[in-house]
């Protein structure tokens, strides 16, 4: 069975080849002995030279670094935003380090190539008096090159991140921008450095007039740079016609000829040669802030930087302003709140050591972006862990993938009637979507369907919380392998998540939402989803399978309380036209293969049902059945169920017919005759027969149908023609 395919990400981040920042606070003396005159700056060197330095320093910090890791960081651990890293990296302990890096700032490192031969890039960076000097070794066999990229390292992604830096491997910046538009996503592109922009012009300029990049980023040094080189080539450009034509005037302007006005300021002419090719850029100032332009805003926006900020390091500065303002363009806020805010983040890194911010420096910016009582609730809530929880979920469903996921009560264990139900259901589930199944983690019917998955061999996670209703332990029966469950303090994160776990985000993704029986928990988790759906807040556009599994009808009191609210006028009844009512495990792998244009699986074998309990032909009922009351049932019941059978087609025909006038009758002769079968079934039972089904409506046909048309008066199984039509 193939992998279920890699989950969307928001952000994409191409970090060319893997590295490791290691950072020294050192005195002025020992730079000079270690670099010489040469401070400041970058510089390759030798992995020799490399450990000759770090052994002198002493003391350092050990942490992934690069651009674009930076940039992925910041998104995900600062902004919550989802974050892939795509690169490569080697196989040694720094490759492991960065890794391990990443994924701890909530960075999914799933689409990282790791070679066998050659070792990960490491960096000394070197801090002195709030200036950094840099010492970088990386082993050419370390690195991304042009062919290495596909499509599926951009499928699903709004946006990616590049840096120039990517120019250093041939094609590779092109291939990108490329595959990056070819998947429908935005792409931010850094500058990088001065010494790139002079170096790779010509190639610079042809993947901007490739019109692929929607906003460009750069500093003062890279801006001037630019413009520099864009004059030159319009000078010579202008030369050469004019020498082809034997026209013009040697006294022209060449900056005219390039566009640029004489007066113009360098922002202003960077800016404007930018936006002949891409939708936005900013020229970042470094204590003056940034100016930023775009097309759809008239003039420029000048926003200061952040007063009163002490400088410590300004190692990743930059790329938090980048990571800053792609919050921002992510998020739709307005241009001029996009560069506050990446003001904002650039401030945050100077003022520590190193490229990563701890927790409480983006509480610090968090209270500096939001006000002081955001802050303090940052500082003294559970906002903070929350926030940690939910990354840590969205990392393991970033991995595992998004699937079928399951509901029920962690009470209704083995000894229950629902127990091999739940399983098998789980099973073919998974089989027919090739899909991952998510739980509650716990046991009960979550680890029911768990097992189910595992039966099939699809990947199998669980969101667990601290303590399970009904249960006495604090940690749930470890049925699941290592790395496949997260465990949550808070409640609202687990919901959150396992939602988040069957919302489908692309059109291939086979994802579902099952209600097996359950209590107060699983009707909390039931009704939080219906909402969201009522409310067009589920979190992607396209529709999800919601089932509830009616075994025994199980759910009738909780259809019989939706139709009261229908009757009343609390609810509508098509705002639950997406939930479908199923009494057997056949009928929710039919409308599952028919939401998904799936080969109908085959039904569930006699031998099975039998076994199990089933609706089939030989049901616990029958077999118990005593003398003189066919198949254990009283015979003036089994009369006004022939009489209900027959019935039956002529109530559905009406109420067809008057479906077209948006109401269906609710006063047919099937549900006269129902509330008679109703009085004379005898006492009633914990579970009612399978004979019925919600809400008293007897079995015309075996297939799943909306709670909608359960309101409306028809009940599951009254559906007869054709079955149910796909809603893919």
């Amino acid at each position: 069975m193939s992998p279920p395919p890699p989950e969307a990400q928001r952000v994409t981040v191409l970090q060319v080849s893997a590295l490791v920042d290691h950072v020294a606070v050192v005195e002025r003396s020992l730079l000079r002995q270690l670099v010489g005159d040469e401070v400041a700056g970058s510089k390759r060197c030798s992995l020799e030279e490399l450990r000759q330095i770090l052994a002198t320093v002493g003391e350092f910090q050990s942490k992934a670094g690069g651009s674009a890791s930076n940039v992925g960081r910041a998104l995900a651990a600062g902004f919550g935003t989802p974050v892939q890293v795509v690169g490569t990296r080697g196989s040694d302990e720094w490759g492991s380090l960065y890794s391990s890096s990443m994924r701890r700032a909530g960075v999914s490192t799933q689409r990282m190539r790791v070679l066998q031969e050659g070792s990960t890039g490491r960096s000394a960076i070197l801090t002195c008096d709030a200036e950094r000097t840099m010492r970088t070794y990386m082993d050419p066999r370390v690195t991304t090159c042009a062919g290495d990229l596909t499509e599926d390292d951009f499928t699903g992604c709004a946006w990616v991140f590049l840096s120039s830096y990517s120019l250093y491997s041939e094609g590779l910046l092109q291939r990108a921008v490329e595959l990056a538009k070819e998947a429908g996503a935005k792409v931010v592109l850094d500058l990088a450095s001065y010494e790139i922009v002079r170096s790779y012009h010509k190639q610079l300029q042809e993947v901007l007039e490739g019109g692929g990049i929607h906003f460009c980023i750069c500093n003062e040094d890279e801006a001037q740079m630019l413009v520099r080189c864009s004059e030159a080539a319009a000078v010579a450009a202008t030369a050469l016609a004019v020498g082809a034509s034997d026209s013009g005037s040697a006294d022209d302007d060449p900056t005219a000829a390039a566009g640029y006005p004489p007066e113009s300021t360098l922002p202003a002419a960077v800016l404007g040669l930018l936006l002949r090719h891409c939708q936005g850029a900013v020229v970042t100032r470094g204590v003056l802030g940034c100016v930023a332009a775009s097309r759809d805003v008239e003039g420029l926006v000048a926003v200061p930087a952040v007063p009163g900020v002490a400088v410590v390091d300004t190692t990743g500065a930059g790329d938090h302003f980048t990571a800053g303002f792609m919050y921002g363009l992510t998020s739709g806020l307005p241009l001029e709140r996009c560069c506050e805010v990446a003001c904002l983040a650039g401030a945050s890194a100077v003022r520590v050591v190193g490229a990563e911010l701890s927790q409480s420096e983006w509480q610090w910016f968090h209270t500096r972006l939001h006000g002081d009582l955001a802050g303090d609730v940052v500082q003294d809530s559970s906002a903070a862990e929350v926030a940690q929880e939910l990354l840590g979920c969205y990392a393991l469903i970033t991995r595992l993938g998004r699937g079928a996921v399951y509901f029920g009560s962690a009470r209704l264990a083995q000894s229950s009637p629902y127990w091999q139900r739940a399983i098998r259901l789980a099973e073919r589930v998974a089989i027919l979507l090739g899909s991952p199944v998510w739980t509650g983690g716990g046991p009960g019917m979550m680890r029911a369907a768990s097992e189910g998955g595992l039966r099939a061999g699809v990947p199998v996670g669980g969101i667990r919380i601290s303590r399970e209703a009904g249960t006495n332990v604090l940690t749930m029966e470890d049925y699941l392998s290592a790395g496949a469950a997260f465990t949550c303090k808070y409640l609202p994160a687990r919901k959150v998540a396992l939602t988040d776990a069957g919302a489908r985000q692309r059109p291939d993704q086979r994802t579902a939402y099952l209600f097996l029986p359950g209590g107060l928990g699983t009707m909390d988790e039931l009704f939080s989803i219906l909402t969201l759906l009522q409310l067009g807040k589920l979190g992607t556009a396209l529709p999800v399978p919601l089932l509830v599994v009616n075994w025994d009808g199980f759910y009738d009191g909780l259809l019989q309380l939706l139709k009261e609210f229908d009757q009343t006028g609390a609810l509508k009844a098509a705002e639950v036209r997406q939930v479908m009512v199923a009494r057997t495990n056949d009928e929710v792998l039919e409308y599952l293969a028919s939401f998904y244009d799936l080969p109908a699986p085959e039904p569930e074998s006699d031998e099975w049902l039998e076994e199990v309990g089933e609706d089939g032909p030989r049901t616990a009922d029958s077999a118990s059945a005593g003398p003189g009351e066919p198949n254990g049932r009283p015979p003036e019941l089994s009369e006004l169920e022939e009489r209900l059978e027959e019935l039956a087609g002529e109530e559905i025909a009406a109420a067809a017919a008057s479906a077209a006038d948006g109401r269906l009758d609710r006063k047919g002769p099937v549900a006269a005759v129902s509330a008679a079968a109703a009085s004379n079934s005898g006492p009633s039972s914990r579970h009612r027969s399978r004979r019925t089904s919600g809400l008293g409506t007897p079995v015309v046909s075996a297939h799943a149908v909306s709670a909608e048309d359960v309101l409306h008066g028809l009940g599951p199984g009254s559906l007869i023609g054709g079955g149910v039509a796909g809603r893919k």
